[in-house]
């Protein structure tokens, strides 16, 4: 933290010339960010999240809202690699949400680094401040779906 409160990057500017592998976020860590951004829009626009959050296994978060029970599938990615899901993953989900009641959502949570240098190699470095993109929660459906978001657009980026 600066003299102005502001928070900043442990690292300089630019890629690191020696990284320690557990300085780099893996797959699992960077999904438990999404997931707690995630959590946090949910609190913020009046879901009520389940008790037993967070899940590590999908569905990440069960939640209620207007008498409703929301199942939630959280990938957080590093930007700009928005995924969807496979076909047969979203069939599978949307047959489990029939049978047991609930809606499900997906949530694709994408990490940049402010450094422009480490954004471009898509590198994730704890410690590190970032640029969120979240394209919302998008609802699984039986029809096949693709994202129909462009993933270089800046209207979707927030900060974190």
């Amino acid at each position: 933290m600066n003299e102005n409160h502001e928070v900043e990057s442990i690292w300089a500017d630019g890629i690191p010339p020696k990284l320690n592998q557990n300085d780099i976020y893996k797959s699992d860590e960077l999904n438990d960010l999404g997931i707690d951004f995630t959590a946090k829009y949910l609190i913020r626009n009046g879901f009520k999240l389940n008790l037993n959050f967070p899940r590590k296994e999908a569905p990440q978060i069960f939640c209620k809202k207007d008498g409703k029970l929301y199942a939630i599938f959280i990938v957080a990615t590093p930007f700009p690699k928005a995924i969807w899901l496979t076909n047969d993953i979203r069939e599978k989900i949307y047959a489990d949400s029939l049978k047991n009641g609930f809606i499900p959502l997906f949530s694709n949570v994408l990490y940049a680094s402010k450094d422009k240098e480490r954004a471009k190699a898509g590198l994730l470095l704890k410690g590190d401040l970032f640029n969120v993109t979240f394209q919302g929660l998008r609802k699984i459906t039986e029809e096949e779906q693709a994202i129909n978001i462009p993933a270089n657009s800046k209207f979707w980026f927030k900060e974190f």
